[in-house]
C-alpha cells in the first residue's frame, strides 16, 4: 500500500497521511509514520514532495524524551536501532531530542514549544519516575505519549517494560496506545517470559476491569497505572521464542492467577462488577477469569508487522556452553491439565486460542516450526496396556470438554493453530482414529470416528505429521485436516514403543492407512511417508486415496505404483 503512494497526487497523499498518522486516536500512527519515512528513503528522489511533507510534520509535532543509559543513547544517536534509526534522522537533535540531564537547562525552550506528540525512549536502566519532572514543563497541547523500549540482547527478554511502566504510575489515567520494542537486530531471541508478556501479572497491566476487581491492592479513579492496548515489534523479521513459553503462560494462568483470585474470593475483597452476571451456577472466580481472558484475546494485541519467521527453540546448558536448537511449540493436553481446567472452570478453548496466537498480527509470516502435543504417558514408559488405558482416558476428557464447550455440541475442536501465511510446518503427536484407542463401548467408537481436532488453514502448502500409534499391524485413519491449498503431506506413522515393546524381538509391522471424509485436501498432489525400521510397511487403498485426495499424483508419490488396475499400494 505504501509503495502505491508514489503514484498518487500530493493532495491525496496528504489526506491519507492525515487519516493514518495525524489522527492521534489511531494505535498505528507512529508505525505508519515510520513506514512512510522508510518508503521515501528507499524510493530515492521519486518521492521528494512526500519527503518534504513528512519532514515538516515531524519537526512541527514530535518531541523525543530519551531516558536510556549512555550506552543505549550512543547506539540510538548512531541510528543502530531498527525503528528509531528510521525516525531520528528527521528529528532535530538540538530542539526535538531531550535527554533527562537536559530537562532543567531546556525548561524555557520546552515551555515555549507546542509539543503535540511525545515519544519516550527507555531501557532496563531507566528511572521512569523521573518523567514526572518533564510533564509540568510540557505545554497543555500535548495530546499523546508513545513509549519505545530498547532491547539490548537476549537478557532484555527477562525484563518487563510493561511492568516498569505500571510500577512507575506515570501520568494519571494515561492509556498507552502501543508499546514499541525496538531492537538492534531484525533477529530477536526471547526467553519464556517474552518481555513480561507471558506472565500472569500481565493482566493487571492491560485490563481496566482487573484492577477494579481487587479493591485493596490497586488504585482506583484518579492516578491509576497506565493501560497498554498493544505491543509492537516493528522491524523484527525473525523471532526465536522458547518452546515452553506459551505452555508455561497458560500454566501460570491455571495456577497463579486462579489462586490469587480465589484468595480474594475467600476474604470477600472483590469489588463486584454488574457486568459479571453472577448466578447460583457460577462462582465469582470463574467469571472473573473468563472476563480477564476474553479481554486479553479481544482487547490486547501483539503486532509483528514485518515478521517472516517464527522459530520455537530449546536452550540446553552444558558445562562450558549453551546450545540452541529448533523444535516445536509444546502444547500440553494431558489429563492433569484438562482436569485443572475443569476444576477452575477455564475453557480449553482459551488454551487453543493462546497456541493459535489469536491476538497476534503476523501479516508477512511464512515460516513456522510447528507444534508438538503432549498427552498422557508419552514418555514411552510402562506397558502398552497402561499406555492405551491412560490415552483413552485422556481422549475421553477432551471429547467431553468439546461437547460442553462447542456451540453446536460436537465432540471435536475447530482450531487454527497455524498462522495464516505459513506455507510449511509440522505437527507432532496428532491423534488419528485407531482401534487401539477405543474401549468396548460403541459410544466411544462412534465419537472417535470423528477427529479430536479439526485443523483449518488456507495458506499451508506442505505439512509433516507425526501420528500417535501404539500397536503394530494396526489400522490408522487420517482425519481432521481442512487445508484447501495443501500440496504435500508427509506422514510419520512410526510406533510409539514402550519399555516392554523395546525388549521384544522385532516383528513385521504392516500398517494400513486410510483417509476419512473428515478432511479437505483437494489440492494435495504428493503423499510421502517416513521410512520405518524393522521391516515395517504401509498399505494404502488406491480407491480411498482417489476419493479423499482427488489431485494426488500416485506415480510421483509411490515408486511401487505401476498401473491403474492396482487396488493397493505397499510402501
Amino acid at each position: 500500500m505504501v509503495a502505491a503512494l508514489s503514484y498518487l497526487p500530493t493532495e491525496l497523499i496528504e489526506r491519507i497521511f492525515e487519516f493514518t498518522v495525524a489522527e492521534t486516536a489511531s494505535q498505528e500512527w507512529l508505525y505508519n509514520l515510520v513506514t512512510l519515512i522508510d518508503f521515501t528513503v528507499s524510493s530515492g528522489g521519486e518521492t521528494a514532495i512526500m519527503n518534504t511533507f513528512l519532514t515538516n510534520y515531524v519537526k512541527k509535532n514530535l518531541t523525543v524524551l530519551d531516558l536510556t543509559c549512555e550506552t543505549t543513547q550512543k547506539s540510538i544517536r548512531q541510528f543502530k536501532y531498527k525503528f528509531l534509526g528510521k525516525l531520528l534522522p528527521y528529528i532535530d537533535l538540538d530542539t526535538q531530542y531531550i535527554r533527562l540531564s537536559d530537562i532543567e537547562t531546556a525548561s524555557g525552550k520546552i515551555q515555549s514549544s507546542k509539543i503535540e506528540k511525545l515519544i519516550v525512549i527507555f531501557d532496563e536502566s531507566s528511572d521512569l519516575a523521573s518523567i514526572d519532572a518533564f510533564f509540568p514543563l510540557a505545554n497543555s497541547n500535548l495530546k499523546i505519549t508513545e513509549f519505545i523500549f530498547c532491547i539490548h540482547d537476549l537478557k532484555s527478554s527477562f525484563y518487563s517494560p510493561l511492568e516498569k511502566l505500571h510500577k512507575a504510575n506515570i501520568v494519571s489515567n494515561i492509556d498507552i496506545n502501543t508499546l514499541y520494542l525496538d531492537s538492534l537486530d531484525s533477529n530477536v531471541y526471547s526467553d519464556q517470559d517474552f518481555f513480561g508478556i507471558f506472565d500472569s501479572n500481565i493482566f493487571q497491566l492491560i485490563n481496566k476491569d482487573f484492577r477494579n476487581f481487587f479493591t485493596k491492592t490497586n488504585q482506583k479513579g484518579n492516578g491509576r497505572p497506565p493501560i497498554c492496548k498493544k505491543v509492537c515489534f516493528p522491524f523484527v523479521e525473525t523471532l526465536n521464542l522458547d518452546y515452553m513459553a506459551l505452555d508455561l503462560f497458560f500454566n501460570s494462568i491455571l495456577r497463579k492467577l486462579t489462586a490469587r483470585i480465589k484468595s480474594f474470593e475467600r476474604n470477600n475483597e472483590f469489588d463486584v462488577s454488574e457486568n459479571l452476571n453472577l448466578n447460583s451456577t457460577t462462582t465469582m472466580s470463574s467469571l472473573i477469569i473468563k472476563s480477564i481472558l476474553r479481554q486479553f484475546f479481544n482487547d490486547f494485541h501483539i503486532n509483528f508487522p514485518n515478521l517472516v519467521t517464527l522459530n520455537f527453540i530449546k536452550t540446553s546448558t552444558f558445562q562450558n556452553r549453551k546450545e540452541v536448537t529448533q523444535c516445536c511449540n509444546f502444547i500440553d493436553l494431558s489429563s492433569s491439565v484438562l482436569n485443572k481446567c475443569l476444576s477452575e472452570s477455564i475453557s480449553i478453548n482459551f488454551l487453543f486460542q493462546l497456541h493459535s496466537l489469536k491476538n497476534w498480527s503476523l501479516p508477512k509470516i511464512k515460516e513456522f516450526t510447528g507444534h508438538k502435543f503432549k498427552y498422557d504417558e508419552t514418555t514411552s514408559s510402562g506397558s502398552p496396556e497402561r499406555y492405551i488405558k491412560s490415552l483413552r482416558g485422556n481422549i475421553k476428557i477432551l471429547q467431553d470438554m468439546a461437547i460442553s464447550e462447542t456451540n453446536d455440541g460436537t465432540c471435536y475442536f475447530r482450531v487454527k493453530l497455524i498462522p495464516e501465511g505459513v506455507e510449511k510446518t509440522q505437527i507432532i503427536n496428532w491423534i488419528p482414529y485407531a482401534s487401539s484407542f477405543v474401549d468396548d463401548t460403541a459410544n466411544q467408537r462412534h465419537r472417535l470416528r470423528r477427529p479430536m481436532i479439526c485443523l483449518k488453514n488456507n495458506s499451508l502448502k506442505s505439512l509433516t505429521v507425526k501420528i500417535i500409534r501404539i500397536e503394530k499391524c494396526s489400522s490408522t485413519d487420517i482425519q481432521g485436516f481442512y487445508l484447501p491449498n495443501l500440496r504435500e503431506l508427509f506422514i510419520n506413522n512410526s510406533i510409539c514403543e514402550t519399555t516392554t515393546q523395546q525388549q521384544r524381538q522385532a516383528t513385521n509391522d504392516t500398517s494400513c492407512i486410510e483417509f476419512t471424509s473428515w478432511n479437505e485436501l483437494p489440492q494435495c498432489g504428493k503423499l510421502g511417508f517416513a521410512q520405518l525400521k524393522n521391516d515395517s510397511n504401509y498399505v494404502l487403498n488406491i480407491s480411498n486415496l482417489q476419493d479423499h485426495l482427488p489431485n494426488l499424483n500416485l506415480r510421483e508419490s509411490f515408486p511401487t505404483f505401476f498401473d491403474e488396475r492396482q487396488k493397493f499400494i505397499v510402501v
